[in-house]
Protein backbone atom coordinates (compact mmCIF):
# COMPACT_ATOMS: atom_id res chain seq x y z
CA UNK A 1 0.00 0.00 0.00
CA UNK A 2 1.24 3.30 -0.79
CA UNK A 3 2.33 5.76 2.55
CA UNK A 4 0.87 8.68 2.80
CA UNK A 5 2.45 12.04 3.24
CA UNK A 6 1.18 15.03 5.33
CA UNK A 7 2.91 18.21 5.98
CA UNK A 8 2.60 20.78 7.93
CA UNK A 9 1.42 24.97 7.56
CA UNK A 10 2.92 26.18 10.74
CA UNK A 11 0.88 29.55 11.18
CA UNK A 12 2.11 32.70 12.22
CA UNK A 13 1.52 34.26 15.26
CA UNK A 14 -2.49 35.02 15.82
CA UNK A 15 -4.67 37.64 17.45
CA UNK A 16 -4.23 37.21 20.63
CA UNK A 17 -0.63 36.04 20.49
CA UNK A 18 2.56 37.32 22.09
CA UNK A 19 4.53 37.73 18.76
CA UNK A 20 1.16 38.60 16.77
CA UNK A 21 2.07 41.12 14.02
CA UNK A 22 -0.80 40.62 11.02
CA UNK A 23 -3.41 38.66 10.48
CA UNK A 24 -3.64 39.37 6.94
CA UNK A 25 0.29 38.55 6.89
CA UNK A 26 -0.67 35.19 8.60
CA UNK A 27 -3.16 34.12 5.69
CA UNK A 28 -1.19 35.37 3.68
CA UNK A 29 1.98 32.97 4.21
CA UNK A 30 -0.55 30.37 4.83
CA UNK A 31 -1.94 30.36 1.69
CA UNK A 32 1.50 29.96 -0.12
CA UNK A 33 2.83 27.47 2.18
CA UNK A 34 -0.69 24.95 1.22
CA UNK A 35 0.08 25.90 -2.23
CA UNK A 36 4.04 24.86 -1.89
CA UNK A 37 2.70 21.75 -0.07
CA UNK A 38 -0.14 20.76 -3.18
CA UNK A 39 2.58 21.91 -5.76
CA UNK A 40 5.40 19.40 -4.08
CA UNK A 41 2.95 15.99 -4.21
CA UNK A 42 1.81 15.93 -0.39
CA UNK A 43 -1.66 14.04 0.35
CA UNK A 44 -2.42 16.67 2.94
CA UNK A 45 -1.59 18.98 5.02
CA UNK A 46 -2.17 20.00 8.99
CA UNK A 47 -3.03 23.78 10.31
CA UNK A 48 -1.08 24.17 13.66
CA UNK A 49 -0.68 27.95 15.68
CA UNK A 50 2.71 26.89 15.85
CA UNK A 51 3.94 31.04 16.07
CA UNK A 52 1.46 31.03 19.03
CA UNK A 53 4.16 29.97 21.18
CA UNK A 54 4.44 29.78 24.69
CA UNK A 55 0.94 27.29 24.15
CA UNK A 56 -1.98 27.47 26.14
CA UNK A 57 -3.47 24.15 26.64
CA UNK A 58 -7.33 25.78 26.12
CA UNK A 59 -6.80 28.35 23.75
CA UNK A 60 -9.21 31.61 23.26
CA UNK A 61 -12.51 32.42 20.84
CA UNK A 62 -10.01 34.15 18.94
CA UNK A 63 -7.54 31.56 17.58
CA UNK A 64 -10.37 28.96 17.17
CA UNK A 65 -11.37 31.81 14.54
CA UNK A 66 -8.41 32.87 13.24
CA UNK A 67 -7.52 28.93 12.57
CA UNK A 68 -11.09 28.36 11.13
CA UNK A 69 -10.67 31.50 8.76
CA UNK A 70 -7.71 30.51 7.71
CA UNK A 71 -7.82 26.65 7.58
CA UNK A 72 -11.10 27.33 5.20
CA UNK A 73 -9.46 29.41 2.88
CA UNK A 74 -7.16 26.94 2.60
CA UNK A 75 -9.49 23.75 1.81
CA UNK A 76 -10.69 26.39 -1.37
CA UNK A 77 -7.37 26.68 -2.53
CA UNK A 78 -6.15 23.57 -2.64
CA UNK A 79 -7.58 20.09 -2.86
CA UNK A 80 -5.16 18.34 -0.11
CA UNK A 81 -6.23 16.81 2.71
CA UNK A 82 -6.66 19.10 6.03
CA UNK A 83 -6.11 18.01 9.42
CA UNK A 84 -6.03 20.71 11.79
CA UNK A 85 -3.98 20.62 15.60
CA UNK A 86 -4.60 23.52 18.15
CA UNK A 87 -1.68 23.42 20.18
CA UNK A 88 -1.03 22.73 23.57
CA UNK A 89 -3.99 19.82 23.11
CA UNK A 90 -7.12 21.70 23.00
CA UNK A 91 -8.47 18.94 21.07
CA UNK A 92 -12.30 20.36 21.34
CA UNK A 93 -10.95 23.67 19.42
CA UNK A 94 -9.87 21.79 17.08
CA UNK A 95 -12.92 19.20 16.55
CA UNK A 96 -15.35 22.73 16.39
CA UNK A 97 -12.77 24.16 13.62
CA UNK A 98 -12.95 20.72 11.73
CA UNK A 99 -16.60 20.57 11.79
CA UNK A 100 -16.79 23.62 10.55
CA UNK A 101 -14.11 23.77 7.60
CA UNK A 102 -15.14 19.95 6.91
CA UNK A 103 -11.59 18.54 8.00
CA UNK A 104 -10.61 15.57 7.46
CA UNK A 105 -8.88 14.57 11.10
CA UNK A 106 -7.45 16.50 13.68
CA UNK A 107 -4.24 15.98 15.75
CA UNK A 108 -4.22 15.50 19.48
CA UNK A 109 -0.83 15.58 21.47
CA UNK A 110 -2.21 13.96 24.52
CA UNK A 111 -5.14 11.61 23.25
CA UNK A 112 -4.69 9.48 26.80
CA UNK A 113 -2.92 9.23 29.62
CA UNK A 114 -1.30 12.01 31.12
CA UNK A 115 2.19 14.01 30.26
CA UNK A 116 4.02 16.84 31.50
CA UNK A 117 4.61 20.02 29.38
CA UNK A 118 6.58 23.18 29.14
CA UNK A 119 2.29 24.23 29.04
CA UNK A 120 2.08 22.09 32.41
CA UNK A 121 -0.23 19.07 33.39
CA UNK A 122 -1.88 17.80 29.75
CA UNK A 123 -4.56 15.37 30.26
CA UNK A 124 -5.74 13.20 27.83
CA UNK A 125 -8.99 12.73 27.15
CA UNK A 126 -10.27 10.45 24.68
CA UNK A 127 -13.90 10.23 26.28
CA UNK A 128 -14.83 13.64 26.06
CA UNK A 129 -13.28 14.49 22.87
CA UNK A 130 -14.80 11.74 21.15
CA UNK A 131 -18.27 12.27 22.59
CA UNK A 132 -18.07 15.68 21.65
CA UNK A 133 -17.07 14.93 18.05
CA UNK A 134 -20.36 12.91 18.29
CA UNK A 135 -22.39 15.57 20.03
CA UNK A 136 -21.64 18.23 16.67
CA UNK A 137 -21.91 15.38 14.08
CA UNK A 138 -18.07 16.27 12.98
CA UNK A 139 -16.78 12.85 10.48
CA UNK A 140 -13.21 14.36 11.18
CA UNK A 141 -10.78 11.05 12.10
CA UNK A 142 -8.30 11.78 15.33
CA UNK A 143 -4.65 11.42 14.67
CA UNK A 144 -3.22 10.72 18.21
CA UNK A 145 0.47 11.08 19.62
CA UNK A 146 1.93 8.55 21.71
CA UNK A 147 4.77 9.50 23.79
CA UNK A 148 4.47 13.38 22.23
CA UNK A 149 7.70 15.25 21.69
CA UNK A 150 8.32 17.99 24.49
CA UNK A 151 6.97 16.01 27.03
CA UNK A 152 7.56 14.20 30.06
CA UNK A 153 5.39 10.79 29.86
CA UNK A 154 3.90 8.86 33.20
CA UNK A 155 2.89 6.00 30.80
CA UNK A 156 5.82 4.21 28.82
CA UNK A 157 5.29 3.06 25.46
CA UNK A 158 3.87 -0.14 26.75
CA UNK A 159 1.12 1.19 28.70
CA UNK A 160 0.62 3.44 25.45
CA UNK A 161 0.03 0.60 23.16
CA UNK A 162 -1.43 -1.68 26.26
CA UNK A 163 -4.25 1.02 25.87
CA UNK A 164 -4.39 2.21 22.34
CA UNK A 165 -7.04 0.47 20.84
CA UNK A 166 -9.37 1.43 23.24
CA UNK A 167 -8.98 4.91 22.90
CA UNK A 168 -10.64 4.93 19.39
CA UNK A 169 -8.14 7.03 17.76
CA UNK A 170 -7.97 5.87 14.04
CA UNK A 171 -3.77 6.45 13.95
CA UNK A 172 -1.44 7.09 16.13
CA UNK A 173 1.55 9.50 15.60
CA UNK A 174 5.01 8.69 16.99
CA UNK A 175 7.71 11.14 17.61
CA UNK A 176 11.27 11.66 18.85
CA UNK A 177 11.76 13.85 22.13
CA UNK A 178 11.65 17.67 20.15
CA UNK A 179 11.11 19.05 17.08
CA UNK A 180 13.34 17.72 14.63
CA UNK A 181 14.28 15.01 16.28
CA UNK A 182 14.65 12.09 14.54
CA UNK A 183 12.11 9.05 15.74
CA UNK A 184 12.99 6.00 16.52
CA UNK A 185 12.79 2.52 14.34
CA UNK A 186 12.06 0.53 17.15
CA UNK A 187 9.34 2.23 18.69
CA UNK A 188 7.57 2.99 15.65
CA UNK A 189 8.34 -1.13 14.86
CA UNK A 190 5.98 -1.86 18.12
CA UNK A 191 3.02 -0.10 17.41
CA UNK A 192 3.08 -1.47 13.91
CA UNK A 193 -0.03 -3.32 13.28
CA UNK A 194 -2.47 -1.54 15.91
CA UNK A 195 -3.99 1.46 13.53
CA UNK A 196 -2.20 2.93 10.61
CA UNK A 197 1.02 4.61 12.38
CA UNK A 198 2.72 7.59 11.07
CA UNK A 199 6.21 9.05 12.12
CA UNK A 200 5.76 12.37 13.55
CA UNK A 201 9.26 14.46 14.08
CA UNK A 202 12.49 14.48 12.38
CA UNK A 203 12.00 13.12 8.59
CA UNK A 204 14.06 14.54 6.10
CA UNK A 205 15.47 13.73 2.71
CA UNK A 206 18.14 11.43 4.24
CA UNK A 207 16.11 9.28 6.51
CA UNK A 208 12.60 9.54 4.92
CA UNK A 209 13.33 6.17 3.25
CA UNK A 210 14.39 4.29 6.18
CA UNK A 211 11.53 5.18 8.43
CA UNK A 212 8.80 5.01 6.16
CA UNK A 213 9.54 1.33 5.95
CA UNK A 214 8.11 0.65 9.41
CA UNK A 215 5.25 3.37 9.46
CA UNK A 216 2.24 4.07 7.18
CA UNK A 217 3.11 7.81 6.50
CA UNK A 218 5.02 10.57 7.53
CA UNK A 219 4.35 13.68 8.99
CA UNK A 220 7.28 16.53 8.22
CA UNK A 221 7.09 20.25 9.32
CA UNK A 222 10.23 21.62 9.49
CA UNK A 223 12.23 20.34 6.91
CA UNK A 224 10.41 21.24 4.21
CA UNK A 225 11.03 24.50 4.79
CA UNK A 226 13.99 27.22 2.96
CA UNK A 227 14.33 30.19 5.01
CA UNK A 228 11.10 30.00 6.96
CA UNK A 229 8.92 29.18 3.99
CA UNK A 230 7.89 25.81 2.50
CA UNK A 231 9.33 24.80 -0.62
CA UNK A 232 7.70 22.59 -3.18
CA UNK A 233 11.13 21.01 -4.30
CA UNK A 234 11.28 20.05 -0.77
CA UNK A 235 7.68 18.97 -0.44
CA UNK A 236 8.81 16.89 -3.63
CA UNK A 237 11.82 15.21 -2.30
CA UNK A 238 10.06 13.86 0.21
CA UNK A 239 7.20 12.59 -1.13
CA UNK A 240 9.24 10.89 -4.39
CA UNK A 241 11.40 8.89 -1.80
CA UNK A 242 8.43 8.10 0.62
CA UNK A 243 6.08 7.25 -1.98
CA UNK A 244 8.88 4.41 -3.51
CA UNK A 245 9.05 2.38 -0.19
CA UNK A 246 6.67 -0.49 -0.40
Amino acid sequence: MEKTVICVVHLMPLPGAPLYRSFEEALDKALKDARAIEEGGADALIVENFGDKPFLQKVGKETIASMSVIAWEIRKETNLGIGINVLRNDAIASIAIAKAVKADFIRVNQFFFPSISPEGLLLGNAGKILRYRRQIDCRAMVFADINVKHAVHFADLEDYLLNAERSLADAFIVTGKATGIEVSIEDLKRLRGIAPIFAGSGVNAENAEKIARHCDGVIVGSYIKDRGIVSAERVKRIVDIVKRVK
